[in-house]
């Protein structure tokens, strides 16, 4: 078997922001059609279609900010992870 004597920081760092903002939008996206099916059913809010219009609206894009927002965290660990890899001895 042949080891792997380095890697590309750069395509860990895209590989690790890439993952993170998919892994992100999927449950930010689960939870938000959960929150958007089972949310008019609670007889705590009086909702019409203009509360439900915004409410989807403002909702789903914090999602999308969200997801965008972690490529920072996930090219960070994409980072240190090619780092680490390349200075341990092989």
């Amino acid at each position: 078997m042949k080891a792997i004597k380095s890697v590309s920081v750069g395509s860990f760092a895209l590989y690790g922001a890439v993952l993170a903002v998919f892994w992100t939008f999927v449950f930010g996206f689960t939870y938000w059609f959960l929150g958007w099916i089972f949310g008019a059913s609670s007889w705590l809010i009086d909702m019409n279609l203009a509360n439900w219009t915004a409410y989807t609206f403002q909702t789903f894009l914090s999602v999308i900010w969200r997801s965008l927002d972690q490529r920072h965290s996930g090219a960070l660990g994409g980072l240190l992870v090619a780092l680490v890899y390349n200075a341990w001895p092989a």
